[in-house]
């Protein structure tokens, strides 16, 4: 069944591709007073490109919605051609002048570029990374394309809205990508993916951490775009939450004094995930028989209910009846009143056995 088109300009256009690259490689699957979907199949393909023009086309650019077939759209190549034809449309599109042929031939061209360097590629890790520039470099070339052509019809991308085709400036570089190919933070400014890891690699010189307007790279963003290995991602992290935490937790070993992250803190002792010793919560110190003295909730109680710590292993020692001179659990004997320890059985102080408490 044919569909009518409502936009005269868009039905001019696609009779004529059909024509050059053979009948039914393109058409409209749907169209309305608002807007046509025009599905494009180029050869050497197995899906359609989707495309949504509006209706007053070629004033406005068709916009990639994806491809036709939901197997091949979870291609991660698949994905990039649909990035890349987008792409070649912003870069062409100029208003009042249709654009699909313009957009399907630089595609063509970029394709074929891609087909040429990625076919005497490997699937090593340095293959990966020559593929992942040459990506870049091609939607850079692009987006600086489509950026001059806003300028020359005096009409500046604004980068407001988050359409991943938008072409944004780069806060660092100030050179033009497409919002695809940047990390955007919340006061809107963008990092490209080159400037976002040489300010990663910044961090580790400088511990400084890489903001803008105030505003921290979530950490997200450093997974996902970081080019980090698995390593330095586990130490950025854990810095990165060292910074962030309020009145952080560190080991009290002085051969170790690293970082405990709050998941390894409980309420009364911290396990170091380095050395994998323990430390008492109460004092931050290294970990310790008996109670902690540093203990504020514990001192308080302490306090109220006159109880005394042991002054030789720190066991709390309760004395419900009696004279002052207390044997602990740990066979020290010391005074209930002051604390003093006694020696071989006799007071080193002046407290009396039966003294009153302070």
């Amino acid at each position: 069944m044919e569909i009518s088109i409502h936009n005269p300009s868009l039905a001019d256009e696609i009779y004529a591709l059909n024509a050059i690259y053979g009948e039914g490689l393109i058409g409209a699957t749907f169209s309305d007073t608002h807007h046509t979907t025009v599905s494009i199949r180029l050869p050497g393909l197995d899906y359609s490109f989707l495309l949504r023009v509006l209706n007053d086309y070629p004033q406005s650019s068709p916009q990639v919605l994806g491809v036709d077939s939901l197997v091949e759209s979870t291609k991660q190549d698949v994905q990039q051609n649909a990035v890349y034809l987008g792409a070649c449309v912003q870069a062409v599109h100029y208003p009042e002048t249709v654009c699909l042929y313009d957009a399907i031939e630089e595609f063509k061209t970029v394709h074929r570029a891609l087909q040429a360097h990625f076919g005497q590629s490997g699937d090593t890790e340095e293959d990966a990374q020559h593929k992942s520039a040459r990506r870049a470099a091609i939607l850079k070339n692009l987006a600086v394309r489509a950026k001059l052509k806003a300028e020359t019809r005096g009409r500046q991308e604004s980068g407001t809205t988050d359409a991943p085709l938008d072409v944004v400036d780069c806060v660092v570089c100030m050179d033009p990508f497409f919002r695809v190919d940047v990390v955007t933070l919340k006061c809107r400014h963008s990092f490209c993916l080159e400037c976002l890891r040489d300010g990663l690699q910044n961090m580790f010189k400088t511990r400084h951490e890489l903001t803008c307007c105030g505003q921290s790279v979530p950490l997200k963003a450093i997974r996902e775009h970081g080019g980090l290995d698995p390593a330095l991602l586990e130490v950025l992290t854990l810095w990165l939450q060292e910074l962030h935490t309020a009145n952080p937790v560190y080991c009290p070993w002085e051969d170790c004094l690293a970082y405990i992250p709050s998941f390894l803190v409980m309420q009364d002792y911290a396990r170091c995930h380095l050395c994998k010793r323990r430390m008492c919560m109460g004092c931050r110190g290294k970990e310790h028989g008996g109670l902690c003295k540093r203990d504020h909730k514990l001192r308080a109680l302490v306090v109220k209910e006159k109880w005394k710590f042991c002054p030789w292993c720190g066991h709390l020692v309760e004395r419900r009846e009696g004279c002052n001179h207390m044997t602990c659990v740990c066979s020290a004997q010391f005074c209930y009143r002051c604390g003093k320890i006694w020696g071989r059985g006799t007071a080193a102080c002046d407290c009396g056995l039966f003294g009153p408490l302070d």
